[in-house]
């Protein structure tokens, strides 16, 4: 693969990661007994925070809406090697906050939410997007500078 593609390849998973954010991580129980409503990432995060953890909830919200924009407008506009470092950086930062969000959310909320699996896959495309920015950031040469 050459660098172009590595790049293209990770803006592309950048925007499927904040296209997941709308799919169903959960299943919320309802009022009426064995009905279950879906819940988007964005869902959970608005129940997490109705638990007393706004906080922790408004940190994820950021961090998942924010850092992949960030790291695919750094990709384009960062010079080589930088980019696919703060790439990998960034991917690394994503992937350890959302691991540690759906742990904290799947044990704090399991008796009104079950999951479905797809944290898994959100989880999954991050160490993908992290493997990738490093494979980028190891294709690249660096500048041999003469002193």
């Amino acid at each position: 693969m050459q660098k172009k593609q590595v790049k293209i390849l990770l803006i592309l998973i950048q925007t499927l990661l904040i296209g997941m954010q709308f799919l169903p991580v959960g299943m919320a129980a309802s009022s009426t007994p064995g009905d279950k409503e879906p819940l988007s990432v964005f869902g959970m995060i608005h129940r997490y925070a109705g638990m007393g953890f706004s906080n922790n909830a408004l940190v994820y919200l950021l961090l998942s809406c924010l850092l992949p924009i960030l790291t695919a407008f750094l990709l384009i506009f960062l010079r080589e090697r930088y980019n696919f470092g703060m790439a990998a950086c960034l991917s690394a930062f994503y992937m350890l906050a959302a691991a540690c969000f759906f742990t904290a959310a799947k044990r704090k909320m399991v008796d009104s939410v079950a999951m479905t699996g797809l944290h898994y896959f959100i989880i999954l495309v991050s160490l993908l997007s992290l493997a990738l920015a490093a494979w980028g950031f190891c294709i690249c040469v660096p500048s041999s500078k003469e002193t």
